[in-house]
Parts: C-alpha cells; sequence; structure tokens
C-alpha cells in the first residue's frame, strides 16, 4: 500500500454519498490506495449510510474506522491514521469545501521532492475576508510564541510519510490543535510545501469549527488554540 487516505466524518450523513461518489474518482487513480472514512461518533444516523455505501464498494479500498464516542476532531483523524497501512498518509475533509482529488495534486509534490521529512499541505483560496484574517491572526500568533513561520494551519489536505506520523504522533492532542502540532514538528524537523485549493461553500451538513461556523463556536475554537500554543511551547522546551 502507498497511499492512504483519511476523512473524518461527524455528523456528515447528508454530504456522505456524494462524498463517496468523488472518493470513487479518487480511488480509480491508483491501484495501491485505500481510503479510511472515521464515523467519529456521528449521532446523525451516519452508520446507514456507510453500510450502504461500503455494499457498493470493494472494500480492499474503502473502509470505516467507528469511533464509538466523538472525543475531539483530533482524535478521529489519529484513530483513521492509526489504522492505515500506507507508506504515505494523507487527510482531508468530508465536508466537501474541499476536494478530495486535491489529495493527488498533494501526493505528487510530495513524490517529486523525494523526502521523507516533508508535509504537503493545501492553502486556501477565495476565502471570506473575516475567515482569512482569523487564519492569517492564528498562524502569526502561533509563528510568534513557537519561533517558526506558520500559515493556514487548518488547511486541507495535509500529507506526510508514515514515518512522520509514527515519531510524533504520541504527544498530540485530541482536538483541532492536532493540526498545529503536527506543521509545528514537520517544519522544525523538516520543510513544509504549500499548493494552492479552491475551498468551496458548505452545500451539507452543519459546521464543526472551521468555515461557515457560528461566531460562538469560532472563539471557543480561538481560546483553545490560543491555550495550546502556549502548552505546545511548553511541550518542545521539556
Amino acid at each position: 500500500m502507498k497511499l492512504s487516505v483519511v476523512l473524518p466524518c461527524y455528523n456528515e450523513k447528508d454530504n456522505l454519498e456524494a462524498l463517496f461518489a468523488r472518493l470513487d474518482l479518487l480511488a480509480e487513480q491508483s491501484d495501491s490506495i485505500e481510503i479510511i472514512l472515521v464515523n467519529n461518533g456521528s449521532t446523525d444516523g451516519s452508520d446507514r449510510v456507510f453500510e450502504t455505501e461500503l455494499a457498493r464498494r470493494n472494500t480492499s479500498i474503502f473502509k470505516v474506522v467507528k469511533v464509538e464516542k466523538n472525543i475531539g476532531y483530533g482524535f478521529g483523524i489519529l484513530s483513521g491514521l492509526r489504522a492505515a497501512k500506507g507508506e504515505v498518509l494523507a487527510v482531508t475533509h468530508a465536508d466537501r469545501q474541499t476536494d478530495p482529488m486535491d489529495v493527488l495534486k498533494a501526493y505528487n509534490i510530495y513524490q517529486s521532492a523525494a523526502d521523507t521529512k516533508l508535509l504537503v499541505k493545501g492553502f486556501r483560496k477565495n476565502r471570506k475576508l473575516s475567515e482569512a484574517v482569523f487564519s492569517y491572526g492564528m498562524g502569526m500568533l502561533a509563528s510568534l510564541v513557537l519561533g517558526t513561520r506558520l500559515t493556514e494551519i487548518n488547511a486541507q489536505p495535509k500529507l506526510f510519510s508514515k514515518n512522520f506520523f509514527e515519531q510524533y504522533e504520541k504527544l498530540a492532542p485530541n482536538d483541532f490543535s492536532m493540526d498545529l502540532y503536527f506543521l509545528y514538528q514537520a517544519k522544525k524537523h523538516g520543510q513544509i510545501k504549500d499548493f494552492p485549493v479552491y475551498f468551496a461553500k458548505r452545500v451539507a451538513g452543519e459546521a464543526k469549527g472551521g468555515s461557515g461556523s457560528s461566531w460562538k463556536v469560532r472563539w471557543k475554537l480561538m481560546k483553545r488554540s490560543f491555550k495550546y500554543i502556549f502548552e505546545l511551547r511548553k511541550i518542545v522546551k521539556a
């Protein structure tokens, strides 16, 4: 297995049918790929949709990892990554705001670089000004506190070697701060390459903390991110 693609899914029932159709196109591009969808404690009836969609497909390519209770965005992704068999691991979202086919662009960049310490990630275009400013501000704060430049922390997809993941996953947090943790490790011990991705509007389901979320939800995320930036500084200095 060369490439494993992990998609965390939390209460995305209304997106799953269209998502699977798009993932079929991704699966056709390689004979050595697995696609892992993480049912991250969903309570909206996603289980039935997963069963229906998997029954139509090759289960040597498509897999579902079920997390019984949602304890965090990061935990869902980590559960999928730990189950992955690929030499290269990728993470992207199930909300259809980022095209799963962007994973192939990231994979081509990774292969061309021939650097197992490389992390490739998307850089979101055409975002609302308020959301771009929010992301820029968090990136600037993280950069100042941690002493290394970090941008578009929560952008997707992200792609890296399995060796990189196994080296740093033990201290990874279980919430949205996981993205920051892995970006920091990649920047300090390797390198990061960005590539532009088109960021679409959410057409179904409810935002969980990113684009389209209420300011109450985003404020909660911002406070947690702010706190974790300083926690991470302590961890790396220990």
